[in-house]
């Protein structure tokens, strides 16, 4: 589906460099991988990973559950659905996590297990695939979603992860791995599969409302521009709330084991039983769930298992419609008034549900009821948004390499700047002397380049004239100069506060 508005990726003949791109999104509960093959003058495809070790009979299975086990020597041994597995989950329930294993570890052993079966997939999928693979996979460029709240901190911790897992060497790292956004991935996917494109215009404001499995992520935008490639601000800082769809297992958790403690069965059966019924409730009830008019049937156990007490048939008991209600509920009522404080205010006519969550039925209808009538139309996929990120984060990067790109961050440096005792805001400052003997104020802030700057070319040089002060010296010697980045979109004139103390976070 084309559009008019918005230029899209994956449309036509491939016009840059033949490489190998790969998009991951790791999630708290999934995760999942998409990939293309972009050889100059061919047209271009996206494909995702659909074929995981322990999901062979779940064809075209998209996401992985975001689980390890570790063994009592610290090393992984199962992933994924095989983690899932009952002999794993035997031994884990008497296993705890080994200590020593650091979250630096987990990620990038779960990052290497995703390159080890995305190879297997590229390999397979491809004509000539071994060979693409062994040619181009040496530069090839990554992209990882990470949640909006997310910045340079965890952008670097990611980043060593995917070259410890053997996505990049050290040296390529920071031109071949690269990051987006959850929600920013997501509005490409929506761009590609919906006709959002034709809808979206330059001041027209947007919310995208990611429900995930942990957290449901809400951010408003407005449009920038449109041409030649959609640009997008933020209006207020993104509201995260922990109202994801593990929250609505933990509501059916505790449901069910205190009609079991009440049906008077053993501590041993009630938590086996109580496992069983959550993890069939996750996989069906809960996904196919749209208003408490039609009850749900959960299998806790064997089919021979009969009890009259707690209505128990054959291995299942009935969930009435109201009682599932109730598990969603307590989550809706955090999620509205999260979106409720983002568009308070302004003029938002489009709203996009996305992530795990927002493939719920329930969740999709609760927010048309809700937001529809207030103008304000909520979107949604077709395809399972569940798939959204992975795809978006491989649509986004084509998109920012098919047109000019812009910088996400102002860069600068920290100065000083000579005491002016005519200034207000000087005096109120804490001076310095100079190696030159004058008064100077440290912590002012020397732009660089400014965000939203356009990137022209990959070697783009910025040229800004400033001086350093060195204490005498008989010889050479080395310096470091640090540079810092910031995210707002206004401009600052001090890195260092009236008190002497430094305004910003560093890694």
């Amino acid at each position: 589906m084309s559009t008019d508005g918005v230029p899209q990726p994956f449309r036509g003949p491939w016009e840059g460099d033949t490489k190998i791109l790969i998009g991951i999104d790791i999630g708290t509960t999934q995760s999942g991988v998409a990939f293309a093959f972009l050889k100059r003058g061919e047209s271009q495809a996206l494909h995702r990973v659909t074929r995981w070790p322990g999901q062979e009979a779940h064809n075209q299975q998209a996401r992985i559950p975001t689980l390890i086990w570790y063994d009592n020597n610290a090393k992984a041994v199962a992933f994924g659905a095989e983690a899932l597995s009952y002999a794993v989950e035997e031994e884990a329930e008497d296993n705890a996590l080994p200590p020593g294993v650091s979250i630096r570890q987990i990620y990038s052993d779960f990052l290497g297990y995703l390159l080890k079966n995305t190879r297997a997939v590229f390999e397979n999928r491809l004509l000539d695939g071994r060979m693409i693979w062994q040619q181009y996979s040496p530069t090839m460029e990554v992209v990882i979603a990470h949640p909006n709240g997310w910045g340079i901190r965890e952008q670097e911790f990611l980043r060593a992860a995917a070259v410890a897992a053997g996505f990049s060497t050290s040296d390529q790292a920071s031109s071949k791995i690269c990051f987006v956004t959850e929600a920013e991935a997501s509005i490409q996917f929506c761009v590609y599969h919906t006709n959002l494109g034709t809808v979206l215009q330059p001041g027209m404001n947007f919310a995208v409302c990611d429900a995930g499995g942990s957290t449901v992520d809400t951010t408003l935008y407005s449009v920038a521009s449109t041409y030649p490639i959609l640009r997008i601000e933020e209006k207020r800082a993104s509201a995260c709330v922990q109202a994801g769809a593990i929250f609505v297992d933990l509501q059916a958790e505790g449901y069910l084991r205190r009609i079991l403690q009440v049906g008077g069965l053993n501590q041993d059966d009630i938590v086996e039983y109580t496992s069983a019924g959550v993890k069939d409730f996750e996989s069906g009830a809960k996904r196919v769930f749209k208003d408490e008019i039609s009850d749900q049937s959960v299998v806790i156990a064997h089919t021979r298992f009969n009890y009259a007490a707690i209505r128990a048939r054959r291995g299942r008991i009935t969930l009435p419609g109201s009682v599932v209600k109730s598990f969603f509920d307590v989550c809706m009522k955090e999620i509205v008034c999260s979106v409720d404080q983002q568009l308070s205010g302004f003029n938002v006519p489009h709203i996009l549900l996305v992530g795990g969550f927002g493939d719920s039925p329930y969740l999709r209808q609760e927010f048309r009821k809700r937001y529809e009538p207030q103008g304000c139309q909520v979107s949604s996929t077709n395809d399972s948004s569940s798939k959204a990120v992975a795809d978006g984060a491989v649509l986004w990067a084509v998109a920012q390499r098919t047109f000019p790109r812009v910088l996400q961050f102002s860069w600068g440096i920290e100065t000083s700047v000579t005491f002016d005792p005519n200034d207000p805001d000087h005096v109120q400052r804490k001076g310095a002397p100079s190696t030159l003997g004058w008064t100077t104020v440290p912590g002012r802030w020397k732009k660089l380049v400014r965000k939203g700057a356009p990137l022209e070319g990959e070697n783009m040089a910025t040229i800004i004239p400033f001086s350093l002060e060195f204490p005498a010296s008989t010889g050479l010697s080395i310096f470091e100069l640090d540079i810092y980045s910031y995210s707002g979109d206004d401009e600052p004139v001090w890195m260092m506060n009236k008190q002497g103390t430094h305004d910003y976070l560093k890694s």
